[in-house]
């Protein structure tokens, strides 16, 4: 093999170790151990994955694999578990398919082989964590699935065109690095909206009148509120965090920002997104015209915010649905009443519109 092609083999058995290490090894053990996968003399270190005892054991922990990755909740627990262990299996086989360099190349080989370990492994647990935002069973063996073929597609594909296999997967990582703050952000948001609700009851009580909301602005908030929206801590009334979902119409807000909700005495609310070092988010909404709904979650509590050209979604921990249902009621409009819920997911989740 070329060294080109090598390349293409060692980056592609790297970034599929952070998918799915088991089946990776398994298969391109299976290629190697019945002569499909030819070696060159000094890559001869691969073959190891040919031997009877290493794909027995990568075969066993596939299958413990394969069924884990299909039930919800637990396939985001199996990922947890490897986030090291895919990393480091995925430079463990790039080092083998690479074979004997130079101790100075061996280490920036190993950190990159386990840099693309794990940013596949990133996307792929980010992308689990979305999709365990629904509790239903079937999104999460769609994916399993997906995942699967994919990985042995990228196999048979280092087998046939390792050239191509370089340059896919190159330009796959180039991509996942540019997402990754954004993928950074969807497992920051949902370990903390999982963390949260194990802390609180599951059961969810009905609003029975409107809770006191706090009113506890800092330094960083002050300054930002002084400066982008003239509004000093005399003239604030209460301040709720959460975090950002879907937005339109409001400039620079995307999903998981670090929110807070500032209702001023005068009536009218502001968002504020902090962005950590970038252009942080300050946008006024409008005092008539707002409609808010509220729609309980398997992880949250959301509250949809829309009025003419622009519309955002709030998502709070689950133990908080007294404080979001307030917080529709203020920014509804006065006198504005929750209706009944409507559920087709389960009986606790529905729509309460508030319309101003």
């Amino acid at each position: 093999m070329g060294i080109l092609e090598q390349l293409g083999l060692a980056l592609g058995l790297a970034s599929l170790a952070g998918v799915n290490l088991y089946l990776t090894v398994l298969l391109t053990g299976g290629l190697v151990h019945f002569d499909m996968l030819h070696l060159a003399q000094k890559y001869e270190t691969l073959a190891v994955l040919g031997h009877p005892v290493v794909m027995a054991v990568a075969g066993v922990l596939f299958a413990l694999e394969f069924f884990a990755d299909k039930v919800p909740w637990v396939d985001t627990l199996w990922d947890s578990v490897h986030t090291i262990i895919r990393p480091v299996g995925g430079t463990l086989l790039a080092l083998q398919a690479l074979g004997d360099m130079a101790p100075h190349m061996q280490v920036v080989a190993g950190l990159l082989a386990g840099g693309a370990a794990l940013t596949t492994h990133s996307a792929k647990a980010s992308t689990r964590l979305l999709i365990n935002h629904s509790p239903e069973p079937v999104s999460n063996v769609a994916m399993s699935v997906t995942e699967d073929v994919a990985v042995a597609g990228g196999v048979f594909l280092m087998l046939l065109q390792p050239m191509i296999a370089l340059a896919v997967f190159a330009v796959l990582l180039v991509v996942l690095w540019i997402v990754m703050p954004r993928i950074w952000g969807v497992i920051r948001t949902s370990a903390w909206l999982v963390w949260m609700k194990l802390r609180v009851p599951g059961h969810r009580e009905p609003l029975s009148r409107p809770v006191e909301l706090p009113c506890e602005p800092d330094g960083d908030l002050l300054t930002l509120l002084a400066g982008r929206a003239s509004i000093s801590e005399p003239e604030i009334s209460w301040t709720v965090r959460c975090v950002s979902g879907r937005a339109k119409g409001i400039k620079g807000l995307r999903p998981n920002l670090k929110m807070v909700v500032v209702g001023r005495k005068s009536g009218t609310s502001v968002l504020v997104a902090k962005r950590r070092g970038l252009r942080d988010v300050v946008h006024i909404l409008p005092e008539t015209g707002v409609q808010a709904v509220v729609e309980s979650r398997f992880l949250s509590e959301n509250l949809t915010l829309s009025a003419p050209g622009m519309s955002v979604v709030l998502r709070f921990p689950r133990g908080e649905a007294a404080t979001v249902e307030t917080l529709a009621l203020l920014l509804g409009g006065p006198g504005a009443v929750p209706q009944p819920a409507v559920s087709e997911v389960e009986p606790e989740m529905g729509l309460r519109p508030v319309v101003a």
